[in-house]
């Protein structure tokens, strides 16, 4: 990129590059450190509902989402305008709820927040381009984060198909959550059984 184009770049792209670049080293370190601070059973049974409801909002909008290539206003589309992000967030929101501390959940709540914020819009400015009118009516009834009981007044009466999910590699989302709670569920049985040991 040139210094000119450079300079054309607003704060917002060049955080968003910043994540984007670094997102998968971040996100390996976070799990890490994150890891190490489970050790209660107790927490991790309160957080396991929280992860499983998030992680089937994202299946079923998964089900239903075309990426780019048809205005998806089925599924959880017709009452929320993000379901992946509000499904993502409670499964974020389970871990951090993992490690029993509340000044953990309330900085995981107020950084999704902003990292939500950032993606949206600008995935919200691409959208209202590619499916110009319609989204623009779209954004007038439904929210953006807060869904609504009553669905948009001109949704499509869809079917959820695992084929979706698949094409949209929810499944392997799914089984990375499974796999990656099954270990920590291992790791803090494990703690509980050399603590019981250390007791006798």
């Amino acid at each position: 990129m040139s210094v000119k184009q450079e300079a054309g770049v607003s704060l917002e792209d060049k955080i968003h590059r910043t994540i984007t670049w670094y997102r998968v080293p971040l996100m390996a370190i976070a799990t890490a450190a994150l890891v190490s601070l489970l050790h209660s059973k107790q927490a991790f049974w309160y957080a396991v509902p929280v992860i499983v409801l998030g992680e089937l909002i994202q299946l079923w909008a998964t089900s239903h989402l075309h990426k780019d290539k048809h205005f998806t206003i089925s599924g959880p589309y017709s009452h929320v305008r993000n379901p992946m992000y509000f499904g993502r967030f409670f499964v974020g929101l389970g871990y951090f709820i993992m490690t029993w501390n509340p000044c953990l959940v309330i900085g995981y709540v107020i950084l999704y927040s902003i990292y939500a914020n950032l993606r949206v819009g600008r995935e919200e400015r691409r959208l209202q381009v590619i499916f110009e009118p319609h989204y623009q009516h779209y954004c007038t009834e439904i929210r953006r984060w807060i869904p609504r009981l009553k669905p948009y007044s001109k949704s499509e009466n869809r079917r959820a198909k695992w084929s979706q999910v698949c094409a949209n590699h929810e499944q392997i989302v799914a089984i990375g959550i499974l796999v990656v709670t099954a270990l920590v569920y291992l790791r803090i049985d494990k703690i509980a059984w050399h603590l019981t040991l250390g007791c006798k």
